[in-house]
């Protein structure tokens, strides 16, 4: 392909997620072919990249310059990178713009996606409270790879109170707009959430929790308070470290009738059934037959 095709080409290669790793570093090694190492790529080539930047090494991750949003926002999209990868990422975003932490404002934490779970805990502490909750939005629609440590450390700066306060405190909106960060609360303060606040878990948080935790921070009780799109969205790794009882409520949830009563100490009270009017209408004929030819 020539070289002017192919650079043509270059941001919808980076954009396919289903170009395999082969394919992914042969396109980098036609990248570079044309563009030169790595430390000479243009802001305008690396924010074409994509899934193509995987195949760096971790020097060439170090030595690449991403000094605009545009080219952050272009690595910080992909969800492929390895803890290691992350890291170097995160430390090449402070060298190449000059900054330290506690300096990146909103745009940079949006633009940066994946790549905030490159920082260390310590470093995530140090993150402008006002700025993260600028950003929160679109980091909690994201399937973050940050472990619940680094996720603590978010929560923790969103409880500001500048910011969103208290947790104790927090609506539906609030777990709403966190999205996946509430994986981060701590085991004590999630088993104490309400109903309203248990409304506005995101599924995608769910589904994120680590098995052991979901089981002690909802309680047959609180799993009673799932919504159906909630409850899908439970993996069988949390399901089998489940007890009886919170099996119970989460297969209450999970079916399609609206009335059922549960006792959750141990017992069912049954289902509260409406009768369909075709099963009426064959009772009533059934009634009459009998009564009209008592014989048949």
């Amino acid at each position: 392909m020539p070289s002017s095709a192919f650079s043509n080409c270059l941001e919808l290669m980076g954009h396919d997620p289903f170009l395999a790793s082969y394919q992914r570093t042969e396109v980098l090694r036609k990248v570079k072919q044309i563009y030169g190492p790595v430390s000479s790529f243009s802001q305008a080539v690396i924010s074409q990249l994509g899934v193509i930047a995987t195949q760096l090494s971790l020097d060439e991750l170090n030595a690449i310059r991403l000094t605009e949003r545009r080219s952050i926002a272009a690595l910080g999209t992909v969800s492929d990178w390895n803890s290691r990868q992350l890291a170097t990422l995160f430390s090449t975003v402070l060298n190449s713009t000059k900054q330290n932490p506690s300096q990146l404002d909103s745009s940079t934490l949006v633009a940066m996606g994946y790549i905030v779970c490159g920082a260390k805990a310590t470093e995530l502490r140090s993150f402008n409270p006002i700025e993260l909750s600028k950003a929160v939005l679109r980091l909690g629609r994201l399937r973050l790879s940050c472990s619940e440590e680094q996720l603590q450390a978010l929560v923790e700066l969103l409880t500001h109170s500048l910011v969103f306060g208290l947790m104790s405190s927090w609506g539906t909106d609030v777990f709403i707009e966190i999205g996946v960060l509430a994986v981060g609360i701590p085991d004590m303060a999630m088993s104490a959430l309400v109903k309203e606040q248990i409304e506005g878990i995101a599924p995608l948080a769910i589904s994120m929790m680590a098995p052991k935790k979901f089981a002690v921070v909802f309680s047959q009780e609180k799993i009673a308070m799932f919504s159906y799109e909630q409850a899908v969205a439970v993996t069988d790794n949390q399901r089998s470290v489940l007890s009886d009882l919170q099996k119970t409520a989460l297969a209450m949830v999970l079916t399609p009738w609206d009335d059922k009563l549960v006792d959750f100490r141990g017992r069912s009270l049954g289902l509260a059934l409406s009768h369909s009017p075709l099963c009426l209408l064959l009772g009533l004929l059934m009634l009459l037959t009998v009564l009209l030819c008592p014989d048949t």
